[in-house]
């Protein structure tokens, strides 16, 4: 146990020691990309898949460290401003990317469009996957305080429990 809660720190603390070089490397590759709008985005996945591991890292970190001194979580939240700041940046990207689609097919970058729906249709899953465990952890609430709203009589009436 204890060679595990260690092994888990130190991995911990060598993603936040290498956190700023992996920003300034998607940072650099973004604003390439964005000053061409009209053209291949051929690092647009690439961009999607790692912003999207940080931000779970991030998540995971700050879950973590509710338990934590206030100090220490405000120190990791402006660890992770420039994360926030190139999720920003991105996603500001990808909107411009669809407001540019016309422009895009017709410059001969079709693929480009396959790319942004495809990272819709990864980002929807994900928006489906939170309301979910929302949902799921409202019904938990609510069976434990005994309250029952629509959806918890809707199960109770099939027979089932939520």
């Amino acid at each position: 146990m204890v060679h595990r809660n260690f092994e888990q720190t130190e991995e911990m603390v060598n993603h936040l020691l290498e956190i700023n070089s992996k920003l300034d490397i998607l940072e650099e590759i973004l604003e390439a990309d964005s000053r061409n709008i009209i053209g291949p985005a051929t690092n647009l996945l690439p961009i999607h898949f790692h912003i999207n591991r940080l931000e779970a890292f991030r998540n995971q970190t700050m879950h973590q460290a509710k338990k934590a001194s206030a100090a220490s979580r405000h120190k990791l939240t402006r660890m992770f401003e420039r994360l926030n700041k190139l999720s920003d940046n991105f996603e500001a990207y990808i909107m411009e990317l669809a407001r540019n689609v016309l422009p895009l097919v017709r410059a001969g970058y079709p693929q480009v469009v396959v790319k942004l729906m495809k990272i819709v249709e990864l980002e929807a899953r994900e928006d489906e996957k939170v309301a979910t465990i929302i949902e799921l952890a409202k019904n938990e609430v609510d069976t434990i305080s005994g309250h029952c709203y629509p959806a918890c009589q809707k199960s109770r009436q099939d027979g089932r429990s939520i």
